[in-house]
């Protein structure tokens, strides 16, 4: 595991938690025709220059913070804000799917985290949820038509690392 550092392991953390999101979703329906219009996966915030698809689902990363952890100076933990921004058709859709990742993190505290460069992907390590903060976002005037019904819900994981 001592190759999975830096931008990988951070990389491979996204990538695992946002892989699980969307197989919860998918099984709630969220990507197939229905009462509303599918939704889309990004793995990135989009570009407000750039026209975004509505019921678009961006997956981002906060910057990451460090803390020694208590049981020795060969440990630490690495904190990710992970940001999951909704720009919805309706602002019931997007607090319905805002409510609906919230329960998928509250029901699973803990995330594995898989080598998705593997043909069969592996099971490298596991990082923990800590904590939960669901907000609603509606500039007083959207700049872009696409801002009109964005959401956001933000959760934290940590990543405990062994400097040995």
């Amino acid at each position: 595991m001592a190759d999975l550092e830096g931008g990988l392991r951070t990389r491979m953390i996204l990538e695992s938690v946002l892989r699980a999101v969307e197989a919860d979703l998918t099984t709630r329906g969220w990507f197939n025709d229905g009462e509303f219009s599918p939704i889309t996966i990004i793995d990135e915030y989009p570009d407000e220059k750039a026209e975004v698809a509505i019921n678009t689902l961006a997956f981002s990363l906060g910057d990451s913070k460090t803390e020694p952890m208590e049981l020795g100076a060969r440990s630490e933990t690495v904190m990710f804000p992970i940001f999951v921004d909704i720009f919805a058709e309706s602002d019931g859709l997007g607090r319905h799917v805002v409510g609906d990742v919230y329960d998928f993190v509250m029901k699973n505290q803990r995330f594995t985290v898989y080598d998705y460069r593997q043909t069969t992907p592996t099971a490298e390590f596991v990082v923990q949820y800590v904590e939960y903060s669901g907000e609603t976002r509606k500039p007083d005037r959207a700049v872009n038509a696409w801002q009109k019904h964005w959401h956001v819900c933000a959760f934290s994981v940590a990543d405990e690392r062994s400097n040995a």
